[in-house]
């Protein structure tokens, strides 16, 4: 356990180069993949995917009210937009949860528009900015939240 908390001491102090090195590359190819995800000219993966993810959870019992395509499809939207923001945290400390919720919410707005404007087989929408200004917003606070329990 003692490496562990050293790796992300070091993190977030700025002072391991191998390690922030490592995390600039996941984060550069993560958000790649998901840049590529929404700026594909339509969204029939993402929704089968989202369908997929309901039925498989209906499947183990939970509730169909908490499995409905739109819901899911809303917190999909959060979890992938969270690590953008918790490993941009880890290269960018100083940056605090407010400014990686503003980062999440201008990223999203520009993906939307872009979808509205250049991807005529997407359809932009005010509850995805939402969604992914959400997991801005939890990727960021998930970061200060492990930062503040290690010491």
């Amino acid at each position: 356990m003692r490496s562990r908390r050293s790796a992300v001491t070091a993190v977030t102090a700025g002072t391991s180069g191998t390690v922030v090195n490592v995390v600039s590359v996941v984060l550069a190819v993560y958000t790649a993949l998901v840049l590529v995800a929404l700026l594909a000219p339509t969204s029939s993966d993402q929704s089968a995917m989202v369908t997929w993810l309901g039925s498989r959870l209906t499947g183990l019992g939970i509730p169909r009210w908490l499995t409905s395509f739109h819901r899911l499809e809303v917190v999909m939207n959060a979890v992938v937009v969270a690590p953008v923001t918790f490993l941009g945290s880890v290269l960018r400390p100083s940056y605090g949860w407010r400014d990686w919720t503003a980062f999440g919410f201008a990223a999203s707005l520009t993906v939307e528009a872009v979808q509205l404007v250049l991807l005529p087989g997407r359809n932009a929408s005010f509850s995805d900015v939402v969604a992914n200004t959400l997991g801005a917003l939890l990727g960021g606070l998930a970061f200060h939240a492990v930062r503040a329990l290690v010491p």
